[in-house]
């Protein structure tokens, strides 16, 4: 990774973000997987800003967390379901937690303009990005979060 440019911390459940951002953005921004909490913590230091994914349903129930650190387990699949499609928000909220405030991205898609103001307020500073935002939008949100 060059030191000359912006480290962002990606955090899914798959690749499919981190492979596509160093394929089109990778000219001026370093990429560094990320594939749970602990992974993008141990990740976070130094980094320009976290980008997250909202559903990790392909991470092992073990390696999810709620809103206290990491879940108990074993999960019954309805508790299971639910952090797993929460596990941006959840993700975000356990880095917030530990004292990093790096700017974030969450990667989600929300109807209730209320819930999207309160995250937005109370995970500052978070943008949340729509699905339907295009490479040059989200390479307008990296720079701003590295200009800060």
């Amino acid at each position: 990774m060059s030191a000359r440019r912006p480290r962002f911390v990606v955090c899914e459940d798959g690749s499919e973000y981190v492979q596509r951002f160093r394929r089109f953005l990778g000219d001026a921004f370093d990429f560094l997987p990320a594939q749970d909490w602990a992974e993008a913590r141990a990740a976070a230091a130094g980094a320009a800003g976290v980008l997250l994914d909202l559903d990790f349903r392909r991470t092992p129930p073990e390696r999810l967390v709620d809103e206290r650190g990491p879940a108990p387990t074993p999960l019954d699949a309805g508790t299971r379901a639910r952090l797993a499609e929460t596990q941006g928000i959840l993700i975000l909220r356990q880095l917030r937690a530990a004292g990093i405030g790096c700017p974030a991205i969450l990667f989600a898609d929300f109807e209730d303009a209320e819930q999207r103001r309160y995250l937005e307020a109370t995970l500052a500073p978070l943008t949340i990005a729509g699905s339907r935002l295009g490479l040059a939008e989200i390479a307008t949100l990296l720079k701003a979060a590295v200009e800060g």
